[in-house]
């Protein structure tokens, strides 16, 4: 058991650390585990429950139910993170419900299209810019 809880600790302690080189403020909360019924495993700035299991198999519906029990208090958003024996060692599963899937793949959606409607713009002046600027050449030309 006590091997068990520092492969857990170590998992944690680690998807902590990816989390942050990518660009998301978390931490290991020390606070979790323990019978603790509001604190996620790692604690995070992004309203995000980060329940994470570092093992060979796992009961997928009993750690949604605890995450969902433990979210009703904090009000985050749960995520199941997963990292099985034999992956590589910055590879994690992430199970969440399909309505957050759904609120992140619009909120991405809509990155997109207002990041190619100021390219659009971008082009749009940088092209008129440049017909401008022929037009100038031309008229150097015929003199």
């Amino acid at each position: 058991m006590i091997n068990a809880k520092k492969k857990g600790n170590r998992g944690e302690n680690e998807f902590a650390s990816w989390l942050s080189e990518n660009g998301i403020k978390a931490w290991k909360d020390s606070a979790s585990g323990g019978g603790n019924r509001e604190k996620a495993d790692v604690g995070n700035d992004i309203n995000a429950h980060f329940e994470v299991k570092t093992v060979k198999s796992l009961n997928l519906n009993k750690v949604w139910k605890k995450a969902l029990l433990e979210c009703s208090k904090t009000r985050n958003t749960p995520y199941i993170v997963i990292h099985f024996d034999g992956m590589p060692k910055n590879e994690w599963l992430m199970v969440m419900d399909n309505y957050s899937w759904l609120e992140m793949f619009r909120k991405s959606i809509g990155k997109i299209l207002i990041d190619a409607k100021e390219d659009n713009q971008k082009l749009k002046w940088k092209l008129r810019n440049l017909k401008q600027l022929c037009g100038e050449i031309d008229r150097l030309l015929e003199n």
